[in-house]
């Protein structure tokens, strides 16, 4: 009998007799014991509608490690944006910064670092003693800086995220989801194009070192360009990243990779799918549909009016059409659509010419509410209890984000059996507004809570 060769070395001794268990487990686990993952959850989205294309778990309460650093980012952007801090500012170390474990850059506390070198740091080395000195520059101290971080996330609409941190290190009530890292990825990406860009940088030199980007995909991705990594032993490796293809931009999130390697496959994987799906219903909206049996046009409507009734309902139109308008970044497109009927309504009330036309028929807008959630707000002007009004907008996308603010900053004493709820109204130019208000509170309940929101005014149920 042929014997194979046999190794005689330790390590070749230690190599084969993996060999063998490898092998075997192969044979001894099922396909769904091999893939059980606790860690794991993943979602693709649609940048430009929110629409899902694919999720897994994506509500599933994670850790988000380094994925943090967005959002740190995020906050770094928008004091750039209003003018709170300069891309030549100096950003200073403190000893506190300086003591972070790796990845770091390694700067000495007394030292500084430009904001546009820190923003590279952070995007390319992952630098956490950068990322703590960004947000203790922002926020004064890092423990204030990530009270910020949440207040953010809430007023985008990431309901199941908790940051503790400016870097990602570990902390076990740092939470995250993958639908919440999708939607923070999609802001990022709307709000600030012109800072999104620094996330596709491959490498950054500083200080005569070198640092490379942690995403590899980056460079072998077809269209991907950002976002950012992310590791610690709770969480597994995580990813989330964005593409285009076909001025497609799509938006995955990986929890729980086992390896980068099979990270990275299993986003390429899902991406690949994503756009495959996407490219499927670009092409089944250009086949031929059956003709419908046609409904009056408008025009046919509007000639069947009074003067004054068309120009009325013309200006119901023109209000929808500019309430719908206002939300290129605002995710609840249906909602819009609803809170544009019941403000167009104002028109109507007190106009009689309007009285014999019925109603009159709008295809509805429809979003993908599911990656937004269920507890959408309300936009109708009834409400039972006394209010608190946060504020009054001409844009419905203000309102949601007062209202979101607003809760973020009250206990759950005060939030319990309470609805957010968005009143249109106009001004006396005719102006349409969008009251943001928390509904259903006690006289005394109303007060108290209007104490801790600060600006605000009390509504009574009169």
């Amino acid at each position: 009998m042929v014997r194979g060769k046999q190794p005689h070395t330790l390590v070749g001794k230690l190599t084969y007799f993996l060999s063998l268990i490898l092998t075997a487990a192969c044979f001894i686990f099922t396909p769904s014991q091999v893939h059980a993952n606790p860690k794991y959850a993943s979602i693709v989205i649609d940048a430009d509608t929110g629409q899902i294309i694919s999720a897994r778990h994506a509500d599933k309460i994670l850790h988000p490690a380094s994925l943090t650093k967005i959002m740190t980012l995020l906050l770094t952007f928008e004091a750039l944006e209003d003018g709170r801090l300069t891309l030549k500012s100096r950003v200073p170390i403190s000893r506190h910064a300086a003591s972070m474990v790796p990845s770091k850059i390694g700067l000495s506390p007394g030292s500084s670092i430009s904001v546009k070198d820190a923003i590279l740091a952070l995007v390319t080395k992952s630098a956490n003693d950068v990322a703590v000195a960004l947000g203790e520059a922002i926020g004064g101290t890092e423990s204030q800086f990530a009270y910020r971080m949440t207040q953010k996330a809430r007023e985008i609409g990431m309901r199941n995220t908790r940051f503790k941190n400016a870097s990602g290190l570990h902390h076990p009530s740092q939470i995250s989801t993958a639908r919440d890292m999708a939607k923070l990825a999609r802001y990022v990406i709307r709000a600030y194009p012109n800072y999104y860009g620094y996330f596709a940088t491959s490498s950054f030199r500083y200080r005569g070192h070198t640092y490379s980007n942690h995403n590899r995909l980056m460079r072998t991705y077809k269209g991907m360009d950002g976002l950012k990594t992310g590791y610690i032993n709770a969480s597994g490796f995580n990813l989330v990243s964005s593409a285009v293809r076909d001025n497609r931009r799509l938006i995955g999130v990986v929890f729980g990779g086992r390896t980068s390697r099979s990270r990275n496959a299993h986003m390429e994987a899902l991406l690949n799918a994503g756009f495959g799906k996407i490219r499927t219903v670009r092409i089944a909206n250009h086949k031929p549909a059956p003709t419908p049996t046609p409904k009056p046009s408008p025009e046919v409507m509007l000639a069947a009016l009074t003067p004054q009734a068309s120009m009325a309902l013309l200006g119901t139109v023109r209000d929808i059409t500019s309430i719908i308008g206002q939300g290129d970044t605002d995710p609840e497109i249906s909602k819009r659509y609803e809170t544009g009927l019941l403000a167009a309504t104002l028109h109507t009330k007190q106009d009689r010419s309007m009285d014999g036309i019925g109603v009159f028929d709008y295809d509805a807008l429809t979003a993908e509410k599911a990656f937004y959630g269920a507890n959408s707000l309300n936009t109708a002007p009834l409400t039972t209890g006394w209010s608190v009004q946060v504020g009054a907008f001409n844009s419905r996308l203000a309102s949601d984000r007062a209202i979101q603010t607003a809760q973020a900053k009250l206990p759950v004493s005060h939030l319990r059996g309470i609805s957010p709820r968005i009143v249109p109204g106009k001004t006396k130019d005719q102006r349409t507004v969008f009251r943001a208000r928390l509904s259903g509170y006690s006289e005394q309940a109303a007060r108290e809570t209007c104490q801790m929101i600060e600006n605000c005014i009390v509504i009574s149920p009169n």
